[in-house]
Order: structure tokens, then C-alpha cells, then sequence
């Protein structure tokens, strides 16, 4: 009797135990039950208001909305849940572009993209959506769900990038036609520039009853000149430009001494001779970089080479290169036209003398590219030879 109440004693304080950690258990169960109940809760309401979410039927009828989809809207729930998803629907997304959408859900059962949509208040916002079937717990296609992500920030950076883009490419294209217009009055500039200091070369050669054609063929020996001793393009441009003006000071000189047929005597000599200090006293003044050649032209154009010619008595290299230059173009060209106290001078007389005068009146480096290339020169003066009246 005793070892049945001892055994029957045993099993009832087991059976307690066991009873007071399974009740101890399902209490803590319970609470982890509860607890994990309240964060999935929280969980849902964290993701109903930051995740634009949203549900539709097979039809796009809207069945649930989340509190991120009314937040960025501007509706209310009740005002959305019942109505075609179209309600949102911005008129700058084309009908085209819902239906591709609708038929690749109905062929993928999902679809991605960047939709435009419209606010309550009739505004707009961009969102990332990601569409896909939904299913009900009988595995039917009952409709679908939606996840958005805003990107209006992004896309407005977009729009405004493209915006500026577009202001940057209506600027440039006006800098361009400013600059082609500055670019076109800049040519006439220096072509009306060009012309009248041809012009003005002219008027002194004409008083002395020399031809247009003397100071065009100056100007194209003088650039020729400059290019074959290696001066730059652009320089040797300027000087042909500036070669015109050598005899400008010619307009200061009286018709009685220009035009005598005979020899000048001293005083008129020395009178004569002053039109390389007139010519230079007349274009000195300007800072353009081509007049100033032409006032150098001018000025040196009767120097000589040995140190004997005026109005400075200059030697070698003391006369720039555009004087050297120039007073051989003259030269050559003044000695094979008439003149009127003159005949014009043969070709071997001419040769003769340009040879006897290397390093005494011309540079003698000059002589030797002028020999060089003597078809070239000759060629020019067949171009511009002066018309028998």
C-alpha cells in the first residue's frame, strides 16, 4: 500500500510538471505569437504608408489602395477604391502606351515601367511600377498588384537637364549666327579695308601717270617674295595688302616736279625724295597691324641694301623685311614700264643690273629667290600687264 502511494505520488508530481511547462511554454508561445502578430501589423502599416501600392480586378477596377498611393494622389481611399485606374491617368501618357501595358499583362502576367500620372489637385508625379498577376487561395487570376517607386524628383531633374540642353542648343545656335554674321561684317571690314587702300596706292601712282596695274603687280611680286623666304601666310597677306601704299606720300608732291620728263635738279630731288617721309608721317598714326605695315612700306621702300638709299640711310638688316621686299618688287617693276621720264628697260638689261645690284641696292638673298623663281614673277606681270589705250 505504501509503494502504490509513493508511485501514485511520483506520477502526480510529474504529470504537474510537465502540466506547469507546457502551460509556462504556450504562455511564452503565445506572447511570441502575439508579438510577431503586432510587428507583421506594424510591418503592414509601414508598408501601406511608404510603398505605393495598389490592387486591381481583371477589369482595372481599383479594389485597394494604399496610404502611400493616397499620400502622393491627393485622394482619398474611398475615393479611388471602386473607380478605373485611369482616374490617375495624365493626359501627356498616350492611350497607346496603357494599351501595350494591358496587352503585355495579359501575354506575361507583368510588366514594368515609368508612368506619368495625375494628381487630385491636378498636378503630376512620375512613378516606377512594377505590375504583376495576382492570384486568390484557389490559384485563380483574379487581378493584379502594383509596387511604385516616386521618381518625379528624378524625372523633373531629367525634364530640366533636357530643358537646359535645349536653351544651351537655341544659345548656341544664336552665338553661331552672331559669330558668322560678326565673322561675314569682319570680312566685308577688311575686303572695304583692302579696297580702299588699293585705292589710295592708286591715287599716287596715277599723279605720276603710272597705271593701276604698277601697284597690283607690286603687291603679288611682294607676296611672292615674302612666301619663297619663308614669311607666314598671313603675313605675306598683309604685305601684298600693304605693298599699295609704298608711293602714298607721291599725293605731296607737286604735278610740275611728279611729272617732269627730264632729270631733277637737286632741290627738286630732294623734294622728290620726301614722299617716303610724307607716306610715313601720313599712316604712322594707326595701331592696325596692316597699316602699320604700310607706313613701314612707305618709309623704307627707297632704302638700299648697302646703306646708300633714303630717307634713313638704313643698311642691311636695319631695313625690316617688308622695306627689302618691297623696294625690289618696285624696282623691278618700275624698270620694265614706261615712264614718263623713261622707255621701259629689256629683260637681260633688267637681269643684268638686279644682278650687279645684289647686296648694293637689294638683299642679296632676296635676288637670289627672285632668280629662283623667275617663271613666277614673269607669270604675274603677263597677268596684270598694263592695256595699250
Amino acid at each position: 500500500m505504501t509503494n502504490l502511494f509513493l508511485m501514485t505520488t511520483v506520477i502526480t508530481f510529474i504529470l504537474l510538471f510537465v502540466l506547469y511547462f507546457n502551460i509556462k511554454h504556450n504562455y511564452h508561445l503565445k506572447k511570441e505569437i502575439e508579438k510577431k502578430a503586432k510587428d507583421l501589423i506594424n510591418y503592414v502599416k509601414l508598408y501601406d504608408k511608404n510603398v505605393i501600392f495598389s490592387k486591381t480586378d481583371l477589369t482595372g477596377i481599383i479594389t485597394h489602395v494604399s496610404e502611400a498611393f493616397c499620400e502622393v494622389s491627393g485622394y482619398k481611399d474611398y475615393e479611388l477604391i471602386g473607380k478605373p485606374h485611369s482616374i490617375v491617368r495624365h493626359p501627356d501618357m498616350p492611350k497607346e502606351a496603357f494599351k501595350a501595358m494591358w496587352d503585355t499583362l495579359h501575354t506575361l502576367q507583368k510588366w514594368s515601367g515609368e508612368v506619368k500620372n495625375k494628381k487630385k489637385d491636378g498636378g503630376y508625379y512620375w512613378v516606377a511600377a512594377n505590375i504583376e498577376a495576382d492570384y486568390n487561395d484557389a490559384g485563380l487570376h483574379v487581378g493584379y498588384s502594383a509596387v511604385r517607386h516616386n521618381i518625379t524628383a528624378q524625372k523633373e531633374v531629367e525634364e530640366l537637364k533636357s530643358e537646359l540642353e535645349s536653351i544651351n542648343n537655341y544659345l548656341e545656335d544664336q552665338v553661331n549666327e552672331k559669330i558668322i554674321e560678326i565673322v561675314s561684317l569682319n570680312k566685308d571690314v577688311k575686303e572695304t579695308q583692302k579696297e580702299i587702300i588699293f585705292t589710295m596706292g592708286t591715287i599716287g601712282e596715277s599723279r605720276s601717270k603710272e597705271t593701276g596695274n604698277h601697284v597690283k603687280r607690286v603687291a603679288e611680286y611682294s607676296k611672292l617674295l615674302a612666301l619663297h623666304s619663308g614669311m607666314h601666310e598671313y603675313e605675306a597677306e598683309l604685305l601684298k595688302q600693304a605693298s599699295p601704299m609704298h608711293d602714298i606720300g607721291k599725293v605731296g608732291i607737286a604735278d610740275a616736279i611728279l611729272n617732269k620728263p627730264g632729270r631733277f635738279d637737286e632741290h627738286e630731288r630732294k623734294i622728290m625724295d620726301s614722299h617716303a617721309k610724307l607716306g610715313y608721317e601720313m599712316l604712322k598714326h594707326s595701331d592696325k597691324q596692316l597699316l602699320k605695315i604700310a607706313a613701314t612700306v612707305a618709309h623704307e621702300h627707297h632704302e638700299k641694301y648697302d646703306g646708300t638709299g633714303y630717307p634713313n640711310g638704313l643698311k642691311g638688316e636695319e631695313i625690316t623685311i617688308y622695306g627689302r621686299i618691297t623696294a625690289l618688287a618696285d624696282v623691278f617693276d618700275a624698270l620694265g614700264s614706261d615712264r614718263v621720264y623713261k622707255k621701259a628697260w629689256d629683260d637681260e638689261s633688267i637681269f643684268k643690273m638686279f644682278k650687279e645690284q645684289s647686296g648694293k641696292h637689294f638683299d642679296p638673298n632676296l635676288v637670289d629667290i627672285f632668280f629662283n623663281n623667275l617663271d613666277e614673277f614673269l607669270e604675274v606681270r603677263d597677268k596684270f600687264i598694263d592695256k595699250i589705250a
